[in-house]
């Protein structure tokens, strides 16, 4: 045995000194000292009751539900993160029974809540098969949800409507291995929901839609089905529900004054009071509607 250990180490050395990468048997968990629980949880700055609101830096997934089968699993990992050291990570593959998924609860009776987190596509699956973000679920239905589509790069947001599903693209290109920040306000009301998203800190959806709900209960990172294969990295997550008066859509992404000292990138603090597009519909989007949905995209 100690032989073998032996000959691993120098096998590790060999490939380090030629510059030939060691196999990587999926994302890197975090190691009991690679967090930094002193940087706390990111701030809420949306009203109703925080549900979820982690940036993983304690190490663990404590506010969250977690599914997991087959090959799929959830863990907090060192390998990726947009702030600190660490960030939570979705793996599954193309093997049957494979699924990995969060899960936050809202508040009973919910008529408005927000999900804002940060995501890295580190890995997509294949042709047909789309790699999810948030997805809003009244029960057992998912009303609403915004996905990237494999090879073709898209970011979508599909809605469940009373005649069957309603597509429309968002951006044409998001890049994997790239952080990119997605925030939903969604007020449910049935064929009055009213829906704003925000992409890297930029209103890129506002307007009224129809779902076959009246309020929302749950929200999910990850796929419900098997099969559908990414490496997910989410990292700086708040999801908070209410059930007073809702916010006006469309509106300004709600935050506190900017930190100059955060990298361009970083959208969190930057106050964007202007709406980019509004209406049912946003300029630049494409609409596909039809009962079959899998034709297009699997779940």
């Amino acid at each position: 045995m100690n032989r073998v250990v032996k000959l691993c180490l120098a096998g590790s050395v060999v490939l380090a000194i030629l510059g030939i990468p060691a196999l990587s048997l999926g994302p890197v968990t975090a190691g009991a000292q690679a967090c930094t629980p002193s940087v706390g949880p990111p701030s809420v700055p949306y009203p109703g009751t925080a549900a979820a609101a982690s940036s993983f830096e304690a190490g663990t997934l404590d506010g969250f539900g977690v599914s997991t089968s087959g090959t799929g699993h959830v863990s907090v990992s060192a390998g990726l993160s947009h702030s600190g050291n660490c960030a939570a990570v979705l793996h599954t593959t193309t093997a049957p029974g494979s699924m990995a998924k969060m899960t936050v609860g809202l508040t009973p009776g919910t008529t408005e809540a927000y999900a804002d987190g940060w995501f890295n596509i580190a890995g997509e699956g294949q042709v047909g098969n789309n790699v999810p973000y948030f997805r809003f679920f009244s029960g057992s239905l998912r009303v609403m949800d915004v996905f990237r589509q494999n090879i073709s790069h898209e970011l979508m947001l599909r809605i469940s409507t009373p005649e069957g599903f309603t597509y429309t693209t968002l951006r044409q290109d998001v890049p994997t291995d790239s952080w990119h920040r997605l925030v939903m306000h969604v007020v449910p009301n049935g064929p009055g929901t009213n829906v704003q998203i925000w992409w890297d800190g930029r209103s890129v959806y506002a307007g009224t839609v129809s779902i076959p709900a009246t309020t929302v209960d749950m929200v999910q990172l990850g796929s419900e089905h098997d099969q559908q294969m990414a490496d997910i990295y989410v990292d700086d997550v708040i999801v908070t529900s209410g059930t007073g008066t809702p916010t006006p859509v469309p509106g300004p992404l709600p935050e506190s004054k900017g930190d100059p000292s955060k990298p361009f990138n970083d959208f969190r603090g930057d106050g964007q009071a202007l709406v980019l597009a509004t209406g049912t519909l946003a300029a630049d989007t494409i609409v596909r509607r039809g009962r079959h949905p899998a034709r297009m995209t699997r779940a």
